[in-house]
């Protein structure tokens, strides 16, 4: 996924608009009104984003062998480096 979205760019506010749009996205599936879900999948999606940011100038290089991130309701477990 990281590789999908390295050396694209962004505007300086597209972080907080997606995890903004993925928010509502949860509102609008019906999810159940948990407010610890809800903070887990925002505080997920919030770190995911970061992540693949980390890797949007032009050149920059995702590293081979990435394992895949795991997260808990505690937040992240392993970022699979």
């Amino acid at each position: 996924m990281l590789e999908l979205h390295a050396c694209n760019g962004a505007p300086e506010d597209w972080k907080q608009r997606f995890v903004t749009c993925f928010i509502a996205a949860i509102d609008e599936t019906g999810l159940p009104d948990d407010a610890d879900l809800r903070q887990v999948l925002r505080d997920y999606m919030a770190w995911a984003v970061q992540d693949v940011m980390a890797y949007e100038d032009p050149g920059s290089v995702v590293p081979s062998g990435l394992g895949v991130p795991r997260w808990s309701w505690e937040g992240l477990v392993s970022d699979g480096r």
